[in-house]
């Protein structure tokens, strides 16, 4: 399975939330760099206490995600930041907007930037 970067932060904070190094009990901070190999079903990640300055080598398991129902499963995986919730009015607006300015930024935003720099 191919991991996208906001699903693998999702799994690492997880880890980060419930990790404890077996050696003193402290919190172990968990990062992007702490990933050393991703598989179809694990992930396995090199953490270092900072405390203990003490090595642990985690096997994350990621078989319950395999249990997604096929048809939701890209839209779970989906950046939830890139997804836009606002009502049908609105989109017809910017439409409306945007094929008055015939497609350009420029023209779109211009009058925005003008009352900016008049304001200043």
């Amino acid at each position: 399975m191919d991991f996208d970067p906001h699903t693998l932060h999702q799994i690492i904070k997880k880890i980060e939330q419930q990790m404890r190094c077996p050696q003193c009990g402290k919190e172990v901070p968990v990062d992007f760099n702490s990933v050393e190999v991703t598989g179809n079903d694990f992930v396995l990640l090199r953490i270092r206490c900072e405390t203990c300055d003490a090595y642990i080598v985690l096997h994350a398991s990621l078989q319950g995600i395999k249990a997604v129902d096929p048809d939701t499963e890209k839209y779970l995986l989906l950046n939830a930041s890139s997804t836009m919730s606002t009502e049908q009015a609105h989109v017809e607006n910017m439409v409306d907007a945007i094929a008055e300015a015939g497609g350009s930024f420029d023209t779109l935003f211009g009058d925005l930037k003008q009352q900016e720099d008049a304001q200043k």
